[in-house]
């Protein structure tokens, strides 16, 4: 025995679920985070639950049947409208004030063909299936004009629920396009209420997209912070290099990978910073740190490390890079430094270098150790270079 889904009954059906849909969308609203777009999707869900209201009070006041179908024409575009807000940098084919066209004009429409033959259920019947079959199309052409939207799961659902509900009103759009002007004996036949059941189910499916897009940008924001908290507890603020625990674990990562006793470490500063500081002020101070900082990020390879590890002082890996080579960084250093400075009218600033091979095995702080009194050694030197000392080298500059 077929199964008969009594129209007027089904309506009133649909009309608590999608109350209750929207009265959860509301909720969540009212007590969780959401961002800007979120309202406009709430309202599209209570204007879709007044829709069966109103074709249940059409027997009383018959000016209810052509405002349902504005309110059933309304809920892809006002979802669209809030895509449009939830995405607000994005730039659509078209401007947001031509979404109201398509269900004014479908009203319109239906309101003339209902008016000039209020019998004629089939011609009602494929006016409102174009003109939704037609927003569901439209919204879905706006939807993947937002880029990225291949990476979203949750863009891609939304595409293929848009594209579902253009096709599952299809058939009923070319059913009531056949029968136009013809008397129906059944109009079930055409108004088909397994339709508005699929459309009530798709439309509590819609909830759940909404909620799964405020998650997916809520995940989005939530891995940017964490993005943000690596990067400043990784990085020094200032000059944009690892700061010292950051360059510690890459540089005990590249020593591992490194062929043993190939490897140079250099130590270097801004030869007395704090006077500087007090003659020029801590602004200057801090330029020359990331001048200084910046230059020497330019001259090292990708596979080079350079940190800042307290104050004036930097530190430079060089996997498989002699001694003397190392140290002619540090003279070209020193003369893009000075060039920079030269060239700004800035004060002239100084630099120590302090480079040591490190030894197979050796650890990595015993490295910094030796490179430091390597550093030591050439701030105490009067020359303006000098000659490494085997097996470290020390240059002032």
């Amino acid at each position: 025995m077929a199964l008969t889904l009594h129209l007027p009954t089904l309506t009133l059906v649909a009309c608590l679920v999608l109350t209750t849909a929207a009265g959860l969308m509301t909720f969540i609203g009212l007590t969780q985070r959401v961002y800007r777009g979120f309202w406009w999707w709430v309202t599209a869900q209570w204007l879709t639950a007044l829709s069966p209201v109103c074709l249940l009070l059409h027997t009383w006041e018959p000016w209810m049947l052509p405002l349902s179908v504005l309110l059933a024409l309304q809920w892809p575009l006002m979802m669209l409208a809030g895509l449009r807000r939830f995405h607000a940098r994005v730039r659509f084919p078209l401007p947001g004030w031509m979404d109201a066209l398509l269900p004014a004009a479908g009203t319109f429409a239906y309101a003339m063909v209902w008016s000039h033959n209020p019998h004629d259920v089939a011609a009602r019947v494929a006016v409102f299936s174009l003109f939704n079959v037609g927003g569901y199309v439209y919204a879905t052409w706006h939807v993947q004009a937002i880029p990225g939207w291949k990476r979203s799961r949750h863009l891609k659902t939304v595409l293929l629920f848009l594209l579902g509900g253009a096709l599952l009103q299809t058939p009923r759009l070319l059913t009531a396009m056949s029968n136009w002007g013809l008397p129906l004996r059944d109009p079930n036949h055409i108004q088909q209420p397994a339709v508005l059941l699929g459309l009530v189910v798709a439309v509590m499916v819609s909830v759940y997209m909404c909620l799964l897009l405020t998650y997916e940008r809520t995940e989005q924001e939530l891995l940017d912070s964490h993005r943000q908290l690596r990067e400043m507890a990784d990085i020094d603020m200032l000059t944009q290099v690892p700061n010292r625990r950051h360059f510690n674990d890459m540089a005990a990562r590249a020593l591992r990978l490194a062929c043993p006793g190939q490897t140079t470490l250099m130590r270097f500063d801004v030869d007395h910073l704090r006077q500087f500081n007090e003659q020029h002020g801590h602004a200057a101070g801090d330029e020359a740190l990331t001048l200084v900082a910046s230059r020497a990020r330019g001259l090292m390879r990708e596979r080079d490390i350079v940190g800042r590890i307290g104050g004036d002082q930097f530190v430079a890996l060089l996997p498989d890079t002699a001694l003397h080579d190392a140290l002619h960084v540090a003279r070209r250093l020193t003369q893009q430094v000075a060039q920079t400075r030269l060239q700004r009218r800035q004060p002239a600033i100084s630099l120590s270098f302090g480079a040591v091979r490190v030894a197979a095995q050796e650890p990595l702080e015993q490295a910094l150790s030796r490179a430091e009194r390597a550093l030591e050694q050439a701030r105490q030197r009067s020359t303006p270079a000098a000659t490494p000392a085997a097996p470290d080298g020390a240059l002032s500059a």
